[in-house]
């Protein structure tokens, strides 16, 4: 999804083809709906069969690929853009690398890729189309308290959030958004047809129209991030894993989200005294911002100041500046 951004701010400039290794058939079928096109590749990958594509420049977002295969790359004349968290130290056989995180490590980043430009910063966030043309709703016409946990929820917290919100005696309009079919799609159901002020939404056309609507997120401590970040919304974020947690370290953690280490958390485990004190803290966190309307609405400006719906917009610029400059020196 977020080279599907990326590409939606190329298409007027570049001729787009998506490549992949392996890929969901209704991601595929989405990619084709906006007129891109897509190719299945060999693994492991093969250097004459990624020359025969005539690329100019390649975006890579996969942590995959193996040292050889980076190195097959790396001898094709392509320019490359890397999509990095951050989630290692291995040197990157890159050209520009992205990185829209805050707090961005540019030292790290120089050794390990000396040559490179980059684009670091909320600046630069991933936004989709659908993030610029959403409707603004001022704050405090907002009544839902928005749940995103990313693409796969792989902590399986979906479940236990939605009980500990529940359960609570001041009563929210709570809804919980999903990407496909959850793993614990039955039970979310069963407490669906229980709370009337409960409701799932499962990969919606627009995810920007949901957000919009949500007066406060508990969102995983990825890149959905800055997308609740464009529309104002203020979040409470859950690091879920090692790599986010420069979100938690962050100067902007009191600022337009409040965080929370959910690394550790244990959903197999109802009955852990450190998951009890967690979803303690969450459900407490989450009742205090709900009543204070003036810090919801400071995090809200906030947010909107930092990020922007031009960030994609941003890298192409940076891209065809890089390329300009390639051909200049040929």
């Amino acid at each position: 999804m977020r080279l599907y951004a990326l590409a939606q701010a190329a298409q007027e400039r570049f001729e787009i083809l998506f490549i992949y290794k392996e890929c969901t058939s209704n991601l595929i079928k989405k990619l084709h709906s906006e007129g891109f096109a897509t190719q299945k590749i060999t693994t492991p990958l093969q250097h004459d069969e990624l020359v025969s594509l005539h690329a100019s420049a390649v975006f890579i977002d996969d942590y995959y690929l193996t040292a050889c295969e980076w190195k097959t790359i790396a001898n094709i004349a392509w320019f490359v853009v890397a999509l990095d968290d951050e989630i290692n130290t291995d040197v990157l056989l890159a050209d520009l690398v992205i990185n829209p995180a805050p707090d961005t490590n540019l030292s790290e980043y120089k050794k390990r890729a000396p040559t490179a430009a980059f684009c670091f910063g909320p600046q630069f966030t991933y936004l989709r189309r659908e993030f610029s043309s959403c409707s603004f709703i001022p704050l405090q016409s907002r009544d839902i308290i928005l749940l995103t946990l990313g693409g796969t929820d792989s902590k399986s917290l979906a479940l236990p959030l939605c009980k500990a919100l529940l359960a609570l005696p001041n009563k929210f309009k709570i809804q919980l958004l999903l990407g496909k079919v959850h793993q614990d799609q039955e039970k979310l159901e069963q407490l669906q047809a229980q709370f009337p002020d409960f409701c799932i939404v499962c990969n919606p056309r627009s995810v920007a129209k949901h957000m919009m609507q949500a007066g406060l997120a508990i969102s995983a401590a990825g890149g959905t991030l800055g997308e609740l970040a464009s529309l104002g919304v203020p979040t409470l974020a859950l690091v879920t894993v090692d790599n986010q947690l420069p979100t938690l370290l962050s100067a902007n953690a009191e600022s337009w989200y409040r965080a929370i280490d959910f690394r550790h958390f244990e959903a197999a485990d109802e009955t852990s005294q450190h998951n009890i004190q967690l979803l303690k803290t969450m459900t407490e966190m989450v009742q205090d911002l709900w009543r204070d309307n003036c810090s919801r609405l400071y995090m809200s400006e906030h947010a909107r100041q930092l990020v922007d719906s031009r960030g994609c917009q941003r890298v192409i610029d940076k891209l065809s500046d890089c390329l300009e400059m390639s051909f200049k020196s040929k």
